[in-house]
């Protein structure tokens, strides 16, 4: 499996698959050519339920515009099937009882549909039985709770999806946002990243690029094999406990 740097609009980096290739931002800086970030929301209110927690795992929700990748067809530069994975352990957050997921929230570097100024994507929740924070991920330890459809708007910006889902408590959250493949329709996504530092991994997954066979990967690991920058994957799930943490 070979992997070839190459450039279009953004700069980019090719991986296994014949006409597929990763098209990635800078590495260097993390900001597109303009310097554009998307600054992370104010804080929360103080006076915000006690019992309300968001599981995140990066630093910072801050977007580093031109920073991220994705599995994309070679000769048109068109998005191919892309997923995007975390998981969250409740205990880590001290949750010590059933969850009760509210909404998704993730980051978009870049967003371009062929038509209609929208494309679709899929919100999936479950619980992750293997080992969280491995270099991949068995998604045969993969429980499907519920997922949500997403329609997602040309812009770089951060999203919000509600979506309703409970989760047991000792029990880790797996978040997916999946793509489906863009090519018929011209469509063009990269997820939003950071290099602010992340306290687990987060993974990518493409069949055109990884083979059908394939698990997902750390997006380090990914971005490492192709020369590119820290890719801290900004996605978060907040959730209501049934007593205050």
């Amino acid at each position: 499996m070979r992997w070839l740097l190459v450039f279009l609009t953004i700069a980019g980096c090719a991986r296994a698959g014949k006409e597929n290739s990763i098209i990635g931002g800078l590495n260097d800086a993390g900001v597109r050519g303009d310097g554009s970030i998307v600054l992370e929301p104010d804080a929360p209110l103080i006076d915000a339920p006690p019992q309300q927690v968001t599981l995140t795992q990066t630093t910072s929700g801050e977007l580093a515009l031109g920073a991220s990748f994705d599995c994309h067809d070679k000769p048109t530069g068109f998005s191919r099937s892309n997923s995007y994975y975390r998981v969250f352990t409740l205990s880590d957050y001290g949750v010590a009882t059933t969850l009760h997921v509210i909404q998704v929230d993730f980051g978009v570097d870049t967003a371009t549909a062929g038509t209609g100024g929208m494309q679709p994507a899929t919100i999936h929740i479950g619980t992750y039985g293997g080992t969280p924070g491995g270099p991949t991920l068995d998604l045969t330890q993969v429980r499907p709770i519920t997922s949500a459809d997403v329609q997602i708007p040309d812009d770089s910006t951060r999203m919000t999806v509600p979506i309703a889902a409970d989760v047991a408590p000792g029990a880790s959250l797996i978040v997916e946002l999946a793509l489906p493949d863009g090519l018929t329709d011209k469509n063009q996504f990269l997820i939003g990243v950071n290099a602010k530092g992340e306290r687990r991994p987060g993974y990518t997954l493409s069949i055109e690029c990884d083979g059908a066979a394939a698990s997902p990967q750390t997006m380090q690991a990914v971005a490492a094999s192709i020369n590119q920058g820290e890719t801290d994957i900004v996605l978060s799930v907040t959730g209501m406990t049934d007593t205050p943490n």
